[in-house]
């Protein structure tokens, strides 16, 4: 685990904050608040990182044509509904 993302994260937080207390602009104002909160978008991803982790894709999920994409677009008939226990 290294702590070189939780620096990252603080000093861009620090940035923002000191931005947000120097600013007499509204502008400027929310500009270094989303430059805030970007920072916390940083902790959440060194915090959520693994090392050697995959992505969440689940190949053995199930195929059924009642939970497939395309049959959640149509809207189900009233046969569909009495068909069901």
């Amino acid at each position: 685990m290294t702590v070189l993302p939780y620096l990252v994260a603080g000093w861009i937080f620090l940035i923002g904050v000191y931005g947000l207390v120097t600013s007499r602009d509204l502008i400027h104002a929310v500009g270094c608040l989303a430059v805030t909160q970007s920072s916390t978008y940083v902790l959440l991803l060194a915090v959520g990182y693994r090392n050697g982790g995959t992505a969440p894709v689940f190949a053995d999920a199930p195929t059924d044509s009642r939970w497939s994409t395309r049959s959640s677009r149509r809207s189900p008939s009233p046969t569909s509904w009495s068909a069901r226990p």
